[in-house]
């Protein structure tokens, strides 16, 4: 009978034990719940950020394949030359080094959470833009949100065919990843001539003569010489270069560009939107 009784107990803990392993077996192969665990759908993702004031913006590729991810890449690009950051183009070397540490922490663990962002000093606006894009990319991701480029990736270029007024046009278009990346557009001398260019003061602001309008001066313009602030005083001009690069590095070619947004030489920034066009003939998919 004791023997019996002894069984007994010795079964019921045997059972017991099962259930509790089977209850905790079952547990682990719960799926796991949360953004931070979903899925990612395969196929290629990409985010742009638009240029700063400063003439550079961020970029982020991921590659997806068999749910895992195979590509990943944070760049800040230059939006003249198209150029990644790097120590030839960029002074801020801390800058660099720290896109470089967070990239290869990223492809090693394929963990956001597990980046160490204190790993490298300084570049606290890089590190915020890093976090931002690689969240946002990985809910693409997760959504199949995927990313088809509509461009061929290569240098294009484009002259003017006439020149205005001794100064001719021309452009240079940098696409990578099927992205405009880099927008470059130049007026080149077409012969010696005599420029004018505005005086600047010590605080590199424009010395204004009585009339409040500002003060130039006679310059020597040689044939090749490329249109600058020390050859040329009309300096709204460059401005609009500037907001030109902006727009079609933005929305990716000149497509429903809000040119009424770009006041000022009129003729530079038609100019602008018939060379990029020009240049980008060859490059459509």
């Amino acid at each position: 009978m004791q023997m019996k009784r002894r069984f007994g107990i010795s079964l019921l803990v045997l059972l017991l034990s099962m259930a509790l392993l089977a209850g905790c077996s079952g547990q682990d192969n719960e799926p796991a719940t949360g953004d931070d665990t979903k899925e990612l759908v395969d196929g290629t993702y990409l985010i742009k950020e638009p240029v700063s004031d400063k003439g550079n913006y961020p970029m982020v590729k991921l590659v997806v394949e068999n749910g895992e991810i195979k590509e990943f890449k944070y760049s800040e690009i230059l939006a003249t030359s198209g150029e990644e950051k790097n120590e030839s183009n960029y002074k801020y070397a801390e800058g660099i080094q720290v896109i470089a540490n967070l990239n290869e922490q990223f492809n090693e663990k394929k963990d956001l959470n597990e980046i160490d962002f204190d790993a490298v000093s300084g570049a606290t606006h890089t590190k915020e833009n890093f976090k931002k894009l690689t969240e946002a990319i990985l809910e693409k991701a997760q959504k199949g949100e995927t990313y088809e480029p509509v461009l061929k990736d290569g240098e294009y270029t484009a002259k003017a065919e006439e020149d205005s007024h001794g100064w001719l046009g021309e452009v240079k278009v940098v696409v990578r990843d099927g992205q405009i990346v880099g927008v470059d557009y130049f007026e080149t001398a077409v012969a010696d001539m005599e420029g004018t260019k505005v005086v600047f003061n010590e605080d590199n602001e424009p010395v204004t003569d009585e009339d409040g309008k500002p003060k130039t001066e006679e310059v020597e313009v040689k044939q090749g010489d490329r249109k600058s602030v020390e050859n040329y005083a009309y300096l709204n001009t460059f401005e609009v270069i500037t907001q030109m690069q902006k727009l079609i590095i933005d929305n990716n070619g000149t497509d429903n560009i809000d040119l009424d947004s770009v006041t000022g030489a009129t003729g530079t920034r038609t100019n602008i939107v018939d060379l990029v066009n020009k240049a980008l003939e060859g490059a459509k998919l």
